[in-house]
Formats: C-alpha cells, structure tokens, sequence
C-alpha cells in the first residue's frame, strides 16, 4: 500500500489541470477544435477575398492580427483562467489523502467520507513528468508528494498492470513560468 497526503495549492492545481488538458483523454477534441477554427477563419478570410478579387482589407489584416495574437497568448491566457478558477473555488488547502493498493484507489478530502474506486472502474492512467493522472476524475498523484521509499517506477508498473490504458508522458514538459 502506498499513501499520498497534500494540500491542494494553486500551483499545483494548474498544472494537474495543464496536464490534462495537455496530454489527458480530450487533447484530441481540442486540436480539432483548434484546427478547425484555423480553417474556419482561413476559409472567411478567403471567401472574403475572392468577393473582392484576391486583394487583402483592412479588416482580413486586423483578423489575421486577432488570430495571431489568440494563438501565440491562448497558453497564458489558459494559465491564467485556470488559477482565477481555482482562486474563486474555495478549495485552497484541501487536504487529500490518497492511498494506493492491490485493491484499487482510495481518497479521502478533509474530514470528509473516504471514496474508493476498483482497479475495474479506472479508465486511464497518464503518466507525466511531475506525477500520475488517474481517471475518471482526474485524481493527481503528484511525484514530489510520494513517500521516500516507493520508487515511481515500480508504482508505474503497478499502474500498468491494473489498468489497461496506461499511457507514459513523461516527457512531456509543460510551458510554464518559474512561478508556477
């Protein structure tokens, strides 16, 4: 049995968070809503055109800007909303108490009654750098909150053998600043 004990902070929060959305089960929804927003506009932009005989507008430049300047401060602005959320929640300083075993996943929050979920019931299992999302959920098991004496890859290999989508990202590096 292996235990987890923290206390949600906003960095930690933010990059659970970050994670999956990086590299959890719906990145896939979102670079085909990133690319076909990418298309959509490209497709306005040249359906406008071609009214106008392939000439560019003041406007297809200020919406060629827009686009531009969404794309390269969609991470910071992604960043900054999921700690105003997380702000705003009144989670700050939740206690978690995972314990980990044969059996499966059990969490307790606070003083709260303890959850627990069989090995049936976990969906996926995404190994990152800094730690281990466990779904449904995600449940973050964060490497710099385990005990000493488990080795994260013996833990990892527990995970493989329990569920069946086990997915290893750690290489995966998130964009972040220092601070976070």
């Amino acid at each position: 049995m292996m235990r987890v004990d923290y206390a949600w902070t906003e960095p930690q929060f933010v990059r659970q968070a970050l994670y999956d959305y990086e590299v959890g089960p719906r990145r896939q929804r979102q670079r085909l809503l990133l690319g076909l927003t990418l298309v959509t506009v490209l497709g306005l932009i040249l359906i406008n055109m071609s009214y106008r005989g392939f000439s560019f507008s003041i406007w297809d430049l200020v919406l060629i800007a827009a686009v531009l300047c969404w794309y390269t401060l969609r991470g910071t602005l992604l960043t900054w909303s999921l700690g105003r959320a997380y702000r705003r929640s009144g989670i700050d300083g939740v206690k978690l108490a995972y314990e980990v075993d044969e059996s499966g996943v059990k969490l307790k929050v606070n003083q709260a009654a303890e959850q627990s979920w069989p090995w049936s019931q976990m969906k996926r299992v995404v190994r990152t750098r800094e730690g281990f999302l466990l779904y449904p959920g995600p449940m973050w098991l964060p490497l710099r909150h385990f005990p000493e004496d488990v080795n994260p890859d013996e833990f990892a290999a527990l995970l493989q053998r329990k569920v069946v989508d086990y997915q290893d990202h750690s290489q995966h590096q998130l964009k972040l600043k220092d601070d976070f």
